[in-house]
């Protein structure tokens, strides 16, 4: 059979976690990945692809990768004249961040009404849509009216040559006498919670425990400044990609999301999936999204957003379970590979490209 080529259209940065994982999942089920990045006009990538297009190429499949709307419409353009489809994996809604996440303009504003208008036409112009959960394939359904036989799920997962288990001696040494490390990672969004984490550890100043911080961020400075004078929290200089799996390590327990946006409750943050493959347990606000066998995961606790007290309530009884606690590792990493592995989002995948006709 003729080995296939998809065509990952727009200006995108390939390294990024969600299109290093979706490129790699390709490669690995026998397609050709090329890339088209657009250098001049998003909207008028079709037109530039003549002068810049890869020559020679003619693709089965056409992908257009994360938050990039404004790549769509061009791509869908292209494509269809020569019968091919589109498959888009916005990841987010420019919508959806500027209203109710960002919460900076008001639904009733024209603006957001136009806005509104126009990435649900280019939603549904598109062919299929990704969503990295569920509830976004609910989101994009409602808000959106993408038709649902359109939409289909592609968890996020990571880099498991990245973030895996350590190797022999790699792990620091287990002391059950040491602070309670809790670590958060990550961009300092607003869905975060950051603010609910240091809240948490305000409230923990006199116990055995220590929140470490690591990342940047719009919302980082704000953070720190809630930070002041709370002496069991550090922030983290940044590393290099490659060794966030050290700091990983570093920590008892791992942070998800705790905001109280609607976005907050829709994710799987890129933080779980790192997490879980080295080994540590993590807690985080419940979304309906994750694999059914998640509410039964002891290495995952759910609490309410927007709640430092049950973040507390939850970090503070492991102090005394030292023991119990180290062999969560286990227990996170069975998970991970059972339910949010490279191989879990490699069968999704290829359940995708099944229902393409490929």
């Amino acid at each position: 059979m003729a080995k296939r080529t998809v065509l990952w259209w727009g200006r995108f940065d390939a390294g990024y976690s969600r299109n290093r994982v979706a490129i790699s999942l390709f490669k690995e089920l026998g397609w050709d990945v090329v890339e088209y990045h657009v250098k001049y006009c998003c909207k008028l990538g079709d037109w530039e692809y003549l002068f810049r297009g890869p020559k020679g190429v003619k693709p089965d499949l056409v992908w257009v990768p994360v938050a990039r709307q404004r790549d769509a419409m061009a791509a869908c353009r292209w494509a269809h004249r020569r019968g091919i489809r589109v498959v888009f994996d916005p990841m987010i809604s420019a919508w959806d961040k500027k209203v109710l996440e960002q919460q900076k303009w008001s639904a009733d504003e024209g603006r957001a009404k136009r806005l509104l208008a126009w990435e649900t036409k280019l939603f549904n112009a598109v062919d299929m849509m990704l969503c990295d959960t569920s509830c976004h394939a609910d989101f994009f359904n409602k808000h959106m009216g993408v038709p649902r036989e359109k939409l289909r799920v592609l968890f996020t997962g990571t880099d498991e040559k990245v973030f895996k288990p350590a190797e022999e001696g790699e792990d620091p040494p287990h002391d059950p006498k040491a602070p309670l490390r809790i670590l958060y990672h990550g961009a300092y969004l607003p869905l975060h919670g950051t603010e609910y984490i240091v809240e948490a550890a305000r409230r923990t100043q006199d116990l055995n425990i220590h929140w470490d911080f690591l990342g940047w961020g719009a919302y980082k400075a704000a953070t720190e400044e809630k930070a002041q004078g709370i002496k069991n929290i550090t922030f983290l200089e940044k590393v290099p990609y490659v060794d966030v799996p050290k700091v990983i390590r570093t920590a008892d327990i791992v942070l998800g999301v705790f905001g109280t946006t609607e976005k907050a409750s829709r994710v799987i943050g890129n933080k779980i999936y790192e997490a879980m493959a080295c080994c540590r347990p993590v807690i985080n606000e419940y979304c309906t999204g994750y694999p059914p066998e998640a509410k039964d995961c002891p290495a995952i606790t759910f609490i309410p957003p927007g709640d430092a007290q049950a973040l507390v309530d939850a970090v503070v009884p492991w102090i005394d379970k030292r023991e119990e606690l180290f062999e969560m590792r286990k227990v996170a990493r069975d998970f991970f590979e059972k339910c949010l592995s490279m191989d879990v989002v490699r069968q999704q995948l290829a359940d995708i490209l099944k229902d393409l006709g490929f």
